[in-house]
């Protein structure tokens, strides 16, 4: 296995579940030797990306929590968000949440509070969601190609029939074909009980980039305030495309040598 392959799948082995790991962990998981392990860790240790806190191992390091600052100051996606979620969140009263679409998983790279947002939902900044469940993954889902809804039909099928969307790759494409029609994705309790959320996709042209929701209290929510927020919801999806594709025309910053 080469070098860099091999600690990319060192790092991808830290999971909520699995917050340290062992050398010997790794040794059998990724049938690697005892030095080309040790070697992989000291490379990582050395940036910062892991450390070790423990006989028994190592955990992901200070240097992610830089990564993430970095990432809330450039993301293009929240860049172009900037005051909208805030606005939002006021408008409705809502918890907002910016996703992402990652690796067949919905990620949650931002969340803002409004007055009667639920004390606590499904989606935190960086958790990885499935995308069959909870409305801001379900409008991404109807957003993909085609072509990559039928790998996901057959990768996971058991998944996909499971969350109840379909039993046949032709009756998932006649419900995500409803979705985009609507142009919204509106569930209740199907992660969190007494909830209610809507959402809509963010595109960059014809890509999902991921979603915008709003999740209330159900008993907060009463079909006109429904209609409301979706009408809020959208034309903030909107502001914040309209924004992504002014900035995509703009040149990018490059380092020039001294004349």
């Amino acid at each position: 296995m080469p070098n860099t392959h091999r600690i990319l799948r060192v790092l991808n082995a830290f999971t909520p579940e699995r917050p340290e790991i062992s050398p010997e962990w790794l040794m059998t998981e990724l049938g690697a030797s005892r030095a080309s392990i040790y070697r992989d860790l000291q490379q990582l240790s050395r940036v910062g990306l892991i450390e070790r806190v423990s006989e028994r191992g190592y955990s992901l390091g200070p240097k992610i929590v830089e990564l993430d600052r970095q990432i809330r100051q450039s993301d293009p996606l929240l860049r172009s968000a900037a005051e909208i979620p805030e606005q939002l969140a006021r408008t409705t009263g809502g918890r907002v949440l910016i996703c992402r679409l990652h690796d067949d998983k919905v990620l949650c790279i931002q969340d803002t509070s409004g007055q009667h947002a639920p004390s606590a939902v499904s989606y935190e900044r960086g958790k990885a969601m499935p995308l069959y469940k909870g409305a801001t993954s379900k409008i991404i889902l109807a957003h993909l190609p085609t072509k990559k809804v039928d790998e996901l039909f057959v990768k996971e099928q058991a998944a996909i029939r499971s969350a109840g969307l379909a039993q046949t790759s032709e009756e998932l494409h006649r419900l995500l074909k409803q979705w985009r029609n609507e142009g919204s994705v509106t569930t209740e309790a199907e992660l969190d009980p007494q909830t209610i959320g809507c959402a809509v996709a963010l595109m960059q042209g014809k890509r999902v980039l991921g979603s915008l929701s709003v999740v209330l209290p159900a008993q907060a929510v009463s079909p006109a305030k429904h209609a409301r927020d979706l009408r809020e919801l959208r034309s903030a999806a909107r502001r914040i495309e309209a924004r992504l594709a002014s900035d995509h025309k703009k040149p990018i910053f490059t380092a020039t040598s001294p004349a």
